[in-house]
């Protein structure tokens, strides 16, 4: 019977079949089985020390206190478990099979990219599983000790499942974009989510654009009693209402941003050199990321919600950098790719518009504006239509601020695309250098010279990432000269990305003709 079910997976998928065979054995079964039992007692054993209380101090009873309070220690130990341990163990196996070679064989296999990965999500973490299957039965009694509906119960595994493919998801993208880091990958990713879960479960509803991340920790499935959480809304929509409608938007969260996460796999998987999604896929996802980001900023006003505009402008301003940021990288065609295009565009039909809109090899810069015009043409709507304290003049301000941004990430995006023309095998690692330190090290020089926004020589932080403050006691003629000098820069480097595209795809065709003459 065993191997007829085995042999049924094998059928279904064979890359499940190949993770489950290597891994069920007997003494890793009983292993698993051993720990997880004793951690289960350790976990009891050390809870019921720090709880340690009278029964005269509460209203309900004693035993219906221990354990409503026990079953939440433990759903959050399996929550961290099985994102953080499991998120550990795809990212270590899928860089082992990257180190012996026997990745670029699966690759090989006829199996589609979604049998080979979903594979390795079921199969990878097979033991983990087993050890959080053993918990359930415990679950279940201390949920009928503390009278906890099955429903509530039901929910949050649902919304764990769906953040288990969420974060496992990303996983197995960010092990596929990360080989260079070796063996330090899985630690790195593997502790940002430990540090992003902790940090989500720990921080409350503020009503500002932050609290989307907060839908990304399955531990708001229980979080209803939280201060604020009644008031969420999403465009006016009541979000915290009630828990079912939590537990419907999180769903719809974590599917949303998975199956953005299966577009990049799809394509990185069998070609680890090529663009992680096609420039028109990072429109659609703008749009998305802008839509989902923009409702939990229009929510109703609250007593002194409109004093929060500007840090609610500036959370949304940060967000969108992160995926503007993100977007640079997903779509910056390496140097083989752009000797390609280079070397065959006049040998294409469509028109060079059109093929910097959407061709797949083309330079990645007017398709970034898109991205930016997409990501701030709601902010900009946003600010004119604001209806709280903000007179005219801090409207005009804040447009000046993003005006002033959209220039540095298009800045940005065309320096990473010349630094990726660039010969050495290093140059994505150089391109990443050269955006952090041109981002980050002008505000910490003019720190260190003691200069800031509104004294003398405040006006240089216009042309840093963070123009705010400086806008408020900038004259028109000094941003006027601030816009200049961006347009400079930016002409500057466009001519010189084209000059050098220009130039490589001449040298390359002729040394593809002189060798056809000589044949």
């Amino acid at each position: 019977m065993q191997l007829n079910l085995l042999d049924r997976i094998g059928d279904w998928n064979a890359q499940l079949f190949r993770e489950i065979k290597g891994r069920l054995n007997v003494r890793d079964v009983a292993l698993t089985v051993a720990i997880s039992l004793l951690s289960q007692l350790l976990l009891f054993y050390g809870w019921s020390q720090i709880h340690t209380i009278s029964r005269e101090q509460f209203d309900p009873p004693l035993w219906q206190y221990l354990g409503s309070e026990f079953f939440s220690s433990l759903r959050m130990f399996v929550l961290f478990a099985l994102l953080v341990v499991g998120t550990y163990m795809l990212i270590s196996d899928l860089a082992r099979e990257e180190r012996r070679g026997t990745l670029n064989f699966i690759r090989l296999s006829p199996q589609s990219t979604q049998s080979i990965l979903l594979g390795k999500m079921l199969g990878v973490p097979i033991l983990l599983y087993l050890a959080v299957v053993l918990t359930i039965p415990l679950q279940l009694g201390l949920a009928l000790l503390a009278e906890i509906p099955l429903l509530e119960i039901i929910s949050f595994w649902v919304v764990l499942v769906a953040s288990c493919a969420f974060f496992y998801s990303g996983a197995l993208l960010f092990s596929l974009l990360s080989s260079g880091l070796s063996g330090f990958q899985s630690w790195l990713g593997s502790g940002a989510v430990l540090a992003f879960l902790w940090v989500a479960n720990s921080t409350g509803i503020n009503q500002t654009p932050a609290d989307w991340l907060i839908l990304f920790c399955p531990s708001i499935n229980f979080r209803f009693s939280d201060a604020g959480l009644q008031e969420w809304e999403w465009f006016h929509l009541p979000l915290g209402a009630t828990g079912i409608s939590i537990f419907i938007f999180a769903v719809i969260n974590y599917g949303l941003w998975t199956y953005w996460i299966w577009q990049a796999l799809k394509r990185r998987f069998h070609n680890p050199n090529g663009a992680i999604l096609s420039k028109q896929q990072s429109y659609l996802l703008s749009a998305c990321f802008t839509l989902v980001s923009l409702g939990f900023v229009v929510q109703s006003p609250q007593e002194g919600y409109s004093s929060k505009f500007f840090d609610n402008f500036t959370v949304l301003l940060s967000l969108n950098l992160l995926l503007l940021v993100g977007v640079i990288a997903a779509l910056s065609p390496h140097r083989q790719a752009l000797l390609d295009w280079a070397r065959y565009r006049r040998e294409k039909s469509s028109s060079l518009i059109q093929d910097l809109i959407s061709g797949e090899k083309s330079p990645a810069v007017m398709a970034i504006a898109i991205n930016l015009a997409i990501t701030f043409t709601p902010m900009v709507v946003w600010i004119l239509f604001w209806h709280g304290e903000s007179n005219g003049f801090r409207r005009i301000q804040l447009i000046l601020g993003l005006v002033l941004i959209l220039h540095l990430i298009l800045i940005y995006a065309t320096l990473t695309q010349l630094m990726l023309l660039m010969k050495t095998n290093h140059r994505a690692i150089w391109a990443a250098t050269t955006i952090v330190t041109t981002s980050l090290l002008p505000p910490y020089i003019l720190i260190l010279m003691s200069i800031y926004p509104g004294q003398n020589g405040g006006g240089l932080w216009l042309l840093t990432a963070y123009p705010w403050d400086a806008l408020r006691s900038a004259s028109a003629t000094l941003v006027v000269q601030a816009l200049f000098g961006q347009w400079s820069i930016l002409g500057l480097l466009s001519w010189q990305l084209m000059r050098q595209l220009r130039r490589i795809g001449e040298s390359e065709s002729k040394a593809l003709f002189a060798g056809h003459s000589r044949i």
